[in-house]
């Protein structure tokens, strides 16, 4: 009996402990801008690898909306100490600080790039149902409509409106742009026979492509993407200019040590060198893409300007 009890009793002492533990561990929260998809793989497997490196763990939060926005808001309001990091999209840094005036935050200001997470790779696709089976027969067959021709978008000045709006300079077409919220509800009203296609990052389209409901005309960008190196880009097949890549990456409260940012900018380097989550984005149509933060800042900067000028020259305005 007195050794039943004891043995209860050690089993409780090491719950104890453990439990005080974990209690105590170093706990990094990676606010992301939207849930499910690739975003959310993505972040969710480089927290898990990113643990460890930073001594603790790191959750992820979700915090969507207003193209990244609330993601970035509720950063700048963190402790400046590295336990709050953005994770995000290109576009919420590139295009909404543009677009969205009456911002609670300047991005420049409060927050600071600390690396890059990967590069996606982004397609054009169409209707299996249209007649055009490559990029020039689609522009001919555009030409030939009465009627306009439209792609879906995840919103307004959301990337994938910016690049509709790259791919109707490169073609000189002047397809219509249909606003959604998300790509997901787009790709029903393609199936419909509502839409022609859209532009969106390669995973969005992949099972569909699979089953025969959508075709690809090319990839966005000026080189081939390593997950899908078979695929020509659009540059390639005599269209270039739809080249703004799609890309994450971390961030942290402006403020944040130096220190502290450059052990962080070490640990994700580290756990994307990891072969087994190398593998894990490729199949999610993402290259692995570490970064400094100084190019980071200039990757950046560059984009915004390009979308910059897109925005003033087409009047692309989110009221």
């Amino acid at each position: 009996m007195f050794k039943n009890n004891y043995l209860r009793y050690f089993a409780l002492c090491l719950m104890l402990c453990a439990s005080d533990a974990q209690a105590q561990q170093k706990v990094t929260r990676l606010v992301i801008f939207a849930a499910g998809g690739p975003t959310e793989f993505i972040a969710r497997t480089l927290a898990a690898k990113l643990g460890p490196l930073l001594g603790g763990i790191v959750v992820v939060d979700t915090r969507p909306g207003a193209n990244g926005a609330v993601a970035a808001h509720s950063v700048v309001n963190a402790p400046a100490d590295g336990s709050t990091l953005l994770f995000a999209s290109s576009g919420s840094l590139t295009i909404t600080p543009t677009l969205q005036k009456d911002l609670s935050y300047d991005t420049d200001r409060d927050l600071t790039p600390v690396s890059r997470v990967t590069i996606n790779a982004s397609a054009v696709a169409i209707s299996a149902a249209l007649p055009a089976n490559n990029i020039k027969e689609f522009v001919a067959y555009v030409r030939a409509q009465k009627e306009p021709v439209g792609f879906g978008s995840a919103g307004i000045g959301n990337l994938t409106h910016l690049w509709l709006e790259q791919f109707n300079a490169a073609t000189k077409l002047d397809i219509l742009h249909v606003p959604y919220k998300g790509i997901a509800p787009s790709l029903q009203d393609i199936f419909g026979g509502r839409l022609a296609g859209a532009i969106a990052d390669f995973p969005a389209f992949v099972p569909h492509i699979k089953s025969g409901r959508l075709k690809v005309l090319g990839m966005v960008g000026a080189q081939r993407n390593a997950a899908v190196p078979d695929i020509p880009t659009l540059h390639e097949l005599g269209f270039p200019g739809v080249d703004a890549l799609s890309w994450y990456s971390v961030l942290a409260h402006a403020k944040t040590p130096p220190d502290v940012l450059a052990r962080v900018n070490d640990a994700i380097a580290k756990a994307l060198a990891d072969a087994e989550i190398k593998e894990k984005y490729l199949a999610m149509g993402s290259v692995a893409s570490p970064s400094s933060p100084a190019e980071m800042t200039k990757l950046i900067q560059s984009e915004r300007s390009r979308f910059a000028k897109i925005i003033a020259d087409r009047k692309i305005t989110v009221d």
